[in-house]
């Protein structure tokens, strides 16, 4: 199942974070790969005692506000009344692919990812931690005891380390690139790569320890922040992949999760290619790979012994 809005798109600007994605994205699974609507839902935005869950009053109360503060002015977006509900509707989103991974399988938000956001302040492109907030409510709900975040952004995922520090029951996993933003915190497991790092090292130490960490944590949802900023194209950062290797990346952890019988749920994180149009066909290589494994079986939802 796809999670998409058409207010996904916000007004931010001329910016090198491109929201016009999210609907190009969109065209492209409808016009080209032919999803029916049955495959799509839409969200309703993220309750306020949701993001709560994660975000301090204060914080949450200047950005809802519009109001420049230190807490909102680390963000390196606009803010716009607009912006802010854009991120509410996309975080309501990442909370609804969790819920509906659990129910089947597996889902895919057509947003989200937005890792820096920490509970007291916004931090580069990130306003609300969607992914922090969707973990927190379905634990705080009783669905799930167990999560993996499994982030293969570009960036390291500092805000999400940083929420989910002493929290064992969440494990969070990031492959980044690391001599760049941001600050980091300390993950799970953190696997900093050098500048041009290829495919082949990169699918290497995946593969070596996604699986380890599936067997010993033993998750009941994995989130999957799917970046594809560490392209080879991409503007913010040089790690070198192709785009023959995200897809690997893809497949690799999407057979993951389906061999674990494992609900996933998937978020679109970085991308940030000199032309949009290649973000989008790296985005959309993505959901290729799920829907070639959309007739396999699908894991069972819920608690796991």
């Amino acid at each position: 199942m796809f999670i998409y809005s058409p207010r996904y798109s916000v007004d931010i600007g001329a910016h090198v974070f491109r929201t016009d994605k999210y609907a190009k994205l969109y065209r492209r699974l409808v016009e080209e790969e032919h999803v029916p609507s049955s495959l799509f839902l839409e969200p309703e935005p993220l309750a306020e005692g949701d993001a709560l869950r994660v975000h301090t009053y204060e914080y949450l109360s200047d950005l809802q506000g519009g109001m420049h503060t230190a807490r909102t002015m680390r963000s390196e977006l606009p803010l716009s009344r607009e912006i802010v509900q854009g991120f509410f509707l996309s975080a309501g989103g990442t909370l609804l692919a969790g819920r509906e991974a659990l129910r089947s399988g597996w889902a895919m938000n057509l947003s989200g990812g937005f890792h820096h956001a920490f509970p007291d302040h916004a931090e580069g492109f990130c306003y609300l931690n969607d992914v922090a907030i969707a973990v927190q409510t379905l634990v705080g709900e009783g669905l799930i005891e167990r999560v993996l975040i499994c982030d293969l952004d570009l960036h390291q995922g500092n805000g999400t380390a940083f929420i989910f520090r002493d929290k064992p029951e969440v494990f969070t996993f990031s492959m980044h690139q690391e001599e760049l933003y941001p600050v980091k915190e300390k993950s799970d497991l953190d696997i900093g790569l050098a500048v041009s790092v290829g495919d082949r090292q990169y699918l290497d130490l995946l593969r070596r320890h996604l699986p380890e960490i599936v067997e010993s944590h033993r998750p009941e949802l994995i989130y999957y922040l799917a970046g594809v900023d560490p392209y080879e194209g991409d503007q913010l950062g040089y790690l070198g992949l192709t785009a023959q290797g995200l897809r690997e990346r893809d497949r690799f952890v999407i057979q993951q999760a389906r061999r674990a019988g494992i609900p996933l749920a998937v978020v679109l994180a970085g991308g940030y290619a000199l032309d949009v149009r290649e973000t989008v066909e790296l985005h959309l290589n993505t959901c290729r790979e799920l829907l070639d494994r959309r007739q396999q079986p699908s894991p069972a939802s819920g608690k796991r012994p």
